[in-house]
Protein backbone atom coordinates (compact mmCIF):
# COMPACT_ATOMS: atom_id res chain seq x y z
CA UNK A 1 0.00 0.00 0.00
CA UNK A 2 1.44 3.53 -0.63
CA UNK A 3 1.34 5.66 1.91
CA UNK A 4 0.12 9.60 1.91
CA UNK A 5 2.45 12.18 1.82
CA UNK A 6 1.94 13.67 5.52
CA UNK A 7 2.61 17.41 6.74
CA UNK A 8 5.53 17.90 8.90
CA UNK A 9 5.46 21.31 10.07
CA UNK A 10 8.82 21.07 11.45
CA UNK A 11 10.26 20.00 8.46
CA UNK A 12 11.00 22.82 5.97
CA UNK A 13 9.49 22.75 2.57
CA UNK A 14 11.13 21.57 -0.32
CA UNK A 15 10.34 24.68 -2.34
CA UNK A 16 11.03 28.03 -1.48
CA UNK A 17 9.10 31.10 -2.31
CA UNK A 18 10.79 34.12 -3.92
CA UNK A 19 10.95 37.18 -1.50
CA UNK A 20 8.30 39.72 -2.51
CA UNK A 21 9.78 42.72 -3.52
CA UNK A 22 7.43 43.68 -6.30
CA UNK A 23 4.92 44.83 -3.61
CA UNK A 24 7.33 46.68 -1.54
CA UNK A 25 8.80 48.68 -4.30
CA UNK A 26 5.36 49.51 -6.09
CA UNK A 27 4.95 51.37 -2.30
CA UNK A 28 8.29 53.18 -2.53
CA UNK A 29 7.63 54.59 -6.02
CA UNK A 30 3.99 55.47 -5.14
CA UNK A 31 5.37 57.30 -1.91
CA UNK A 32 7.88 58.91 -4.13
CA UNK A 33 5.61 59.89 -6.77
CA UNK A 34 3.05 61.55 -3.74
CA UNK A 35 5.78 63.37 -2.70
CA UNK A 36 6.88 64.46 -5.78
CA UNK A 37 3.67 65.39 -6.94
CA UNK A 38 2.95 67.42 -3.60
CA UNK A 39 6.09 69.85 -4.35
CA UNK A 40 5.11 70.45 -7.46
CA UNK A 41 1.75 71.28 -6.68
CA UNK A 42 3.23 73.87 -3.46
CA UNK A 43 6.00 75.03 -6.24
CA UNK A 44 3.46 75.83 -8.71
CA UNK A 45 1.22 77.70 -6.14
CA UNK A 46 4.01 79.70 -4.82
CA UNK A 47 4.55 80.89 -8.54
CA UNK A 48 0.92 81.96 -9.02
CA UNK A 49 0.52 83.78 -5.92
CA UNK A 50 3.90 85.54 -6.82
CA UNK A 51 2.54 86.49 -10.13
CA UNK A 52 -0.77 87.63 -8.55
CA UNK A 53 0.78 89.57 -5.89
CA UNK A 54 3.13 91.05 -8.88
CA UNK A 55 0.23 91.56 -10.71
CA UNK A 56 -1.77 93.62 -7.92
CA UNK A 57 1.20 95.97 -7.23
CA UNK A 58 1.40 96.65 -10.96
CA UNK A 59 -2.06 97.80 -10.83
CA UNK A 60 -2.00 99.57 -7.87
CA UNK A 61 0.80 102.05 -9.36
CA UNK A 62 -1.04 102.32 -12.25
CA UNK A 63 -4.02 103.59 -10.22
CA UNK A 64 -1.99 105.70 -8.05
CA UNK A 65 -0.40 107.74 -11.15
CA UNK A 66 -3.86 107.88 -12.19
CA UNK A 67 -5.09 109.95 -9.15
CA UNK A 68 -1.54 111.74 -9.28
CA UNK A 69 -2.59 112.64 -12.60
CA UNK A 70 -6.48 113.82 -11.51
CA UNK A 71 -5.07 116.05 -9.01
CA UNK A 72 -2.78 118.03 -10.78
CA UNK A 73 -6.28 118.83 -12.90
CA UNK A 74 -8.01 120.52 -9.73
CA UNK A 75 -11.30 121.65 -10.77
CA UNK A 76 -11.78 120.02 -13.52
CA UNK A 77 -11.99 116.81 -11.89
CA UNK A 78 -15.66 117.50 -10.60
CA UNK A 79 -17.13 115.82 -13.72
CA UNK A 80 -14.86 113.05 -13.54
CA UNK A 81 -12.23 111.35 -15.69
CA UNK A 82 -11.83 108.62 -17.86
CA UNK A 83 -8.07 107.84 -19.14
CA UNK A 84 -7.12 105.36 -20.97
CA UNK A 85 -5.23 102.47 -21.05
CA UNK A 86 -5.85 100.08 -23.44
CA UNK A 87 -7.90 100.61 -26.39
CA UNK A 88 -7.79 97.30 -28.31
CA UNK A 89 -8.25 95.64 -24.76
CA UNK A 90 -11.03 97.93 -23.80
CA UNK A 91 -9.14 99.08 -20.40
CA UNK A 92 -9.67 102.01 -18.95
CA UNK A 93 -9.24 103.77 -15.85
CA UNK A 94 -12.31 106.13 -13.88
CA UNK A 95 -11.35 108.91 -11.47
CA UNK A 96 -13.66 110.54 -9.78
CA UNK A 97 -14.20 112.85 -6.94
CA UNK A 98 -15.50 111.70 -3.37
CA UNK A 99 -17.62 113.92 -1.62
CA UNK A 100 -17.94 112.28 2.04
CA UNK A 101 -17.37 115.23 3.62
CA UNK A 102 -16.49 119.14 3.49
CA UNK A 103 -13.61 118.34 5.17
CA UNK A 104 -12.25 115.09 3.89
CA UNK A 105 -12.90 115.10 -0.02
CA UNK A 106 -11.37 111.95 -1.32
CA UNK A 107 -10.35 110.71 -5.44
CA UNK A 108 -11.45 107.18 -6.30
CA UNK A 109 -9.92 105.18 -9.08
CA UNK A 110 -11.14 102.36 -10.75
CA UNK A 111 -9.87 100.17 -13.50
CA UNK A 112 -12.85 98.87 -15.72
CA UNK A 113 -12.51 96.04 -18.34
CA UNK A 114 -15.01 95.77 -21.01
CA UNK A 115 -17.36 97.99 -18.90
CA UNK A 116 -16.62 95.58 -15.89
CA UNK A 117 -15.29 97.68 -12.88
CA UNK A 118 -12.30 95.81 -11.02
CA UNK A 119 -9.95 97.13 -8.44
CA UNK A 120 -10.64 100.83 -7.08
CA UNK A 121 -8.36 102.16 -4.73
CA UNK A 122 -9.10 105.38 -2.74
CA UNK A 123 -6.64 108.42 -1.67
CA UNK A 124 -6.66 111.79 0.26
CA UNK A 125 -7.16 114.96 -2.28
CA UNK A 126 -3.40 116.63 -1.69
CA UNK A 127 -4.24 120.09 -0.05
CA UNK A 128 -6.66 119.09 2.01
CA UNK A 129 -6.82 117.83 5.72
Amino acid sequence: MIRAPSFDPCRPCRRRRAPRRGLAALVLVLALALLVGTFAIVIGKTAANSRKHERDQQMIALLESAIHTAQTLGDELASGLRLPVDDDANVWIDVKLIDSDDQSKQIEATLVRNDRPGMSIRRQLRGNS
